[in-house]
């Protein structure tokens, strides 16, 4: 085979995905204030979640702890953890086991990438001592769906 042929034969993954057509889904479970997200793809082959964040004003989210690395960017607003401020513009990086609290006085807006090498996501801890597992099945549920599945689905995680 030449390599032109092999060249022909090679599939583009190149792929486009918008959050346009997503409702924004309620979070369960915060502790003080709002926040939503928009998974806006779940990639169980390649154990990877892409998905905006918006945090209401007021807001902080319960602890957690990464069980893959994540990127954040800050589309909008602002937020804060572990003595870091993040405006507009800001990229955080947050590493594997890394646990920490976010929160946002004023809102914020974020798109949010995590890699992880298997399903396994988040682990929010509970102020009651529950820790509550964000892995791939979670996020798949989440991709694409209206609120008011959401809202049945949350129902049964609370």
């Amino acid at each position: 085979m030449s390599d032109q042929e092999e060249s022909e034969m090679e599939v583009d993954e190149t792929r486009v995905y918008s959050s346009s057509d997503r409702a924004w889904i309620p979070i369960p479970l915060v502790p003080k204030g709002e926040a939503w997200i928009k998974v806006i793809h779940a990639d169980p082959e390649r154990h990877k979640v892409v998905f905006k964040f918006r945090f209401g004003p007021g807001t902080e989210l319960p602890p957690h702890t990464h069980r893959c690395h994540a990127i954040a960017y800050t589309i909008s607003g602002e937020w804060a953890y572990e003595g870091m401020t993040l405006p507009e513009g800001a990229i955080a990086y947050e590493p594997v086991e890394s646990t920490h609290t976010p929160a946002s006085e004023n809102g914020a807006e974020l798109a949010v990438i995590l890699d992880s090498e298997d399903d396994r996501f988040l682990v929010n801890h509970m102020a009651d001592g529950e820790d509550i597992e964000f892995d791939m099945a979670f996020f798949q549920q989440l991709e694409g769906i209206d609120p008011e599945e959401a809202e049945n689905m949350l129902a049964e995680l609370t």
